[in-house]
């Protein structure tokens, strides 16, 4: 009698222990949850709202890092506006943002620098394409991540997404680039914060 006792209890004990394990994997994916961001996009000229842009962040198969941006804008001409992640948290001027994002040895950001990696920044994007004044982009990117490391956007000073007044050609050359083959003057703004939804 007193073994069967003790064999029900133990296995109470294991249905306990095996029933907190599932409740502690259940809870687990949301400690280990994909960062997510999200910038309001405004106006450089009069700091108006156009938009949002949505980030998220995702293993994929090969282990690298994958971030799935969404940018939606209304109130652009139409056309294609080329659109990149600059390397600074700062939209006042719009010109406050610097360059691309791109670091390492290789990125040369500075106004009066030359600058040979374009198209191939970490902050490099595609087009988007406005019509009617409404555009909307999906890409994804494995230039950079929203979690820790050296190609965090959430460095020292942050960054920003600029939505640019004309089209990137993707130009790539020897020695400086043409001026505004990158997308010419800026259109629009918004720094990326770190977001829960």
């Amino acid at each position: 009698m007193k073994d069967g006792t003790h064999l029900s209890r133990l296995a109470a004990s294991g249905l306990v222990l095996a029933l907190l394990g599932c409740g502690t994997s259940e809870s687990s994916p949301r400690s280990t949850a994909a960062p997510m961001a999200v910038a309001e996009i405004r106006s450089c000229e009069d700091g108006s709202l156009l938009g949002e842009a949505r980030f998220r962040e995702r293993p994929s198969d090969e282990g690298i890092k994958l971030v799935d941006v969404t940018l939606e804008v209304a109130g652009l001409s139409d056309g294609k506006h080329a659109v990149h992640v600059h390397e600074t948290a700062a939209c006042e001027p719009c010109s406050a943002a610097g360059g691309h994002h791109d670091p390492g040895p290789f990125g040369a950001t500075a106004p009066d620098a030359p600058d040979y990696n374009h198209p191939f920044h970490g902050g490099d994007l595609l087009n988007l394409d406005v019509r009617n004044g409404s555009g909307s982009l999906v890409t994804t990117t494995s230039r950079f991540t929203l979690s820790p490391g050296r190609m965090s956007v959430f460095d020292a000073d942050g960054s920003s997404i600029i939505v640019h007044a004309g089209e990137d050609t993707y130009c790539d050359q020897e020695n400086e680039l043409t001026p505004g083959c990158a997308g010419g003057a800026r259109d629009a703004c918004g720094i990326i914060r770190l977001s829960e939804r």
